[in-house]
């Protein structure tokens, strides 16, 4: 039993090391803490990026569902207090049938008595190109109806590790219905 284990100890350590060797981070706590300190004199990258993500409501699955909202909410001029989740098509476009690259999955509320702003934490998760299975996190507030806003990037796994940065975010179009396309410009920290 003990030859075993001592076989598979050894498996595992070579896959890690071979999975280092070739760009893949390791996903084991003690092999993480390994290749971060072999990271920390890496060259930090940047990386920007421009995709759209879509707000869909008009259709019977929409992309944004409401799950929650005060009492007061109804009267406030700013719908304080709604809660909504969202699973919003990434695109490489701002037009109709444009590539779908990821998702991006999170949460918001409104969260002003003054203006009609949210605090949005979300996750892209790409689903295709040069950057698929990658995720990046945002989190901050987001002052819907500013025509250019900031959200901070917060994380990021995969070719993301450890990202940090800033998104610009403006709206490319939007309806009645409530339906929107908004441009990202980010400029993304990773190693």
């Amino acid at each position: 039993m003990e030859k075993i284990k001592s076989i598979l100890l050894t498996l595992l350590s070579l896959a890690t090391i071979v999975g280092i060797a070739y760009g893949g981070i390791p996903t084991s706590p003690d092999s993480l803490e390994k290749w971060l300190t072999t990271q920390y004199s890496a060259k930090e990258k940047v990386t920007r990026l421009n995709f759209y993500v879509r707000d869909i409501f008009s259709t019977p699955t929409p992309t944004i569902v409401g799950v929650a909202k005060a009492n007061t909410t109804s009267s406030s001029p700013t719908s304080f207090g709604q809660v909504a989740v969202l699973d919003d098509p990434v695109t490489v476009g701002p037009e109709p049938g444009s590539k779908i690259i990821g998702q991006a999955g999170g949460i918001f509320a409104l969260a002003s008595l003054e203006e009609t702003s949210l605090y949005m934490t979300f996750t892209i998760v790409f689903t295709d190109g040069e950057y698929k299975a990658s995720t990046l996190s945002f989190s901050g507030h987001n002052a819907y109806l500013t025509p250019l806003r900031q959200i901070s990037i917060v994380g990021g796994t995969g070719v993301f590790a450890f990202a940090r940065g800033v998104t610009s975010v403006s709206t490319v179009w939007s309806n009645s219905s409530g339906d929107a396309v908004f441009q990202y410009n980010s400029v993304v920290l990773h190693y």
